[in-house]
């Protein structure tokens, strides 16, 4: 190699979620990335190149990256003046950037699998990957790449100055135990953003704010010089460095008074102004902090983050009803955003399909009207005490021998379905990418499946007078190559921070409210760390 520097070889997934890793294109980077690239030596394998050529064909946001990247690849190496030997030695790299980034594509020798203990085959991509970074440390250590170099000497190879970005486990693994350095790759973020901050606060600040219903920004910051910037639509739930009792604080809608939100435009702390017409009981300060960004009509877009079990799904859902009923939007379209939905492979037609995906809103309805219909709870209590009754009275009391006697599943089921054919509608989500949600309320579930693009391109369907409803469990990716760290709902919570038409919210697993057992898991995951923040790996 003509220069020593650290070289960078970059995996698919990283090219796929990152494209603009190869420049050409613009897309919306709102932090700086982990690792700075922008004067780096820059490889792709050439196994790199035959998966993405592999992905090209698909009608996935994989398949658009996918073809995105070749095109930008070949425009680059057109007409570039290079040897055989150049492409092998990685001499003569394409400079890319005026920042003087380089580029080059490499093949790996035939034999160069001879030096090596370990023979991956042809349809192994990750260990083709390992082979083209095991490359680049013997040029760098000026051994033979054709086969004659000494296995002992790759053995002992300590490679400082080629570095892998993957953010795949597996193929991480396998690296570094073949004496290679990884590294993620993705947006500086230290701390995630949660849409909240609990803070104890002076007695008298907490008053003020109780009495007076406003604390101005400039206040706060003098109070609490040591706080952090306030940002637009951050709720702020304060506590008192005294008894909360002594605060007045007693029954728990006035608990929720002291929660207010930084109002951007009125650059001050303002309290929750819709709480109190949302359409079930708030059981949390999260649920109360939830309920205010939904109800809020200057608010476009909520992101909401947190464990299994506290109201994430059921109060979007609730809301959406409620809304549609009072005439805020013509109608709810549910997109499930899980990685593992094959809607084209399941008989039926398209409503047929989509059942399974959308039982958990379903699921919400059904135990909305439980707890907000009387006569279903009333009749549920009779059976729980009496049992099925074999006979029912007429409303003159005469006795009736054909009572309904359907079960209280199918009396909801049937309703379900009524509120579901009048306000709902759900689609795949690559429908949805098509989508203009005007005057419409999106919910889109388990967004934390989705990848990058396709997180921004989902986000961007909002239509005129229409609103749009992320939710998901950073913690519970079910799709491949995401993490934490990359994943659709972090994409989305990075792109709308400080976003006066966005609010975000983030339960805790404190605030865990559908049993019971689920809270006692979500702390238990806590507590072997799976929920605490984490920094990316360097």
């Amino acid at each position: 190699m003509s220069e020593k520097q650290i070289t960078y070889v970059v995996d698919t997934n990283v090219l796929v979620d990152y494209i603009d890793i190869i420049p050409g294109g613009e897309m919306s980077q709102p932090e700086e990335p982990t690792i700075d690239l922008k004067e780096a030596h820059i490889v792709i394998p050439t196994a790199v190149v035959r998966e993405l050529s592999s992905f090209k064909k698909e009608k996935s946001d994989r398949g658009k990256a996918a073809r995105v990247l070749l095109d930008r690849l070949r425009a680059l190496t057109k007409g570039k003046v290079q040897t055989m030997a150049d492409a092998y030695g990685l001499e003569k790299p394409i400079t890319i950037t005026k920042g003087g980034q380089k580029l080059s594509v490499l093949p790996i020798h035939k034999n160069f699998k001879k030096s090596l203990p370990f023979s991956p085959s042809e349809s192994d991509m990750d260990g083709q990957i390992i082979l083209a970074t095991l490359t680049i440390a013997a040029l760098n250590a000026g051994l033979p790449i054709d086969g004659t170099a000494d296995v002992e000497e790759m053995m002992k190879l300590k490679p400082a100055d080629v570095v892998l970005l993957t953010n795949d486990n597996g193929l991480a693994i396998r690296a570094r135990v073949r004496g290679l350095m990884t590294s993620r790759y993705g947006y500086k973020y230290p701390e995630p953003y949660t849409g909240r901050r609990d803070i104890t606060v002076p007695k008298e600040l907490l008053d003020e704010f109780l009495n007076e219903r406003i604390i101005e920004r400039v206040l706060f910051e003098a109070v609490l010089p040591s706080e952090r910037k306030l940002v637009a639509n951050e709720f702020v739930v304060m506590y008192p460095d005294e008894d909360p009792r002594l605060c007045g604080v007693e029954d728990e809608y006035e608990y929720f008074a002291n929660i207010g939100r930084y109002d951007a435009n009125d650059d001050a702390i303002v309290p929750l102004k819709y709480i109190s017409d949302f359409p079930t009981d708030i059981k949390t300060a999260g649920q109360a902090i939830y309920a205010e960004a939904l109800m809020d009509p200057d608010i476009s877009a909520v992101i909401c983050c947190g464990p299994a079990g506290s109201g994430k799904t059921y109060m979007a859902t609730v809301y959406g009803y409620q809304a549609c009923k009072a005439g805020a939007f013509i109608g709810v379209t549910a997109v499930p955003c899980e990685s593992h939905s094959k809607i084209g492979a399941l008989p039926g037609d398209l409503d047929e399909k989509m059942d399974p995906e959308i039982q958990p809103l379903k699921n919400a309805l059904r135990n909305y009207l439980l707890a907000e219909d009387s006569k279903l709870r009333k009749e549920l209590k009779a059976l729980q005490k009496f049992g099925v009754p074999t006979k029912g009275k007429r409303d003159n009391g005469i006795e009736d021998e054909h009572p309904d006697k359907r079960s209280i599943k199918t009396k909801l089921k049937d309703r379900v379905d009524m509120i579901w054919e009048n306000w709902f509608s759900s689609i795949p989500i690559e429908n949805a990418r098509g989508r203009d949600f005007a005057f419409e309320l999106a919910i889109y579930d388990e967004f934390q499946d989705q990848n990058i693009p396709q997180a921004d391109t989902l986000i961007k369907r909002i239509g005129t007078g229409g609103k749009i409803i992320l939710t998901g469990d950073i913690y519970q990716i079910h799709a491949p190559y995401l993490d934490e760290f990359n994943n659709g709902l972090v994409y989305a919570s990075r792109l709308l921070y400080d976003n006066p038409l966005v609010a975000q919210v983030c339960f805790t697993e404190e605030e865990v409210v559908r049993h019971p057992l689920v809270k006692m898991i979500a702390k238990r995951q806590t507590s072997n760390g799976r929920r605490n923040g984490k920094k990316i790996d360097e």
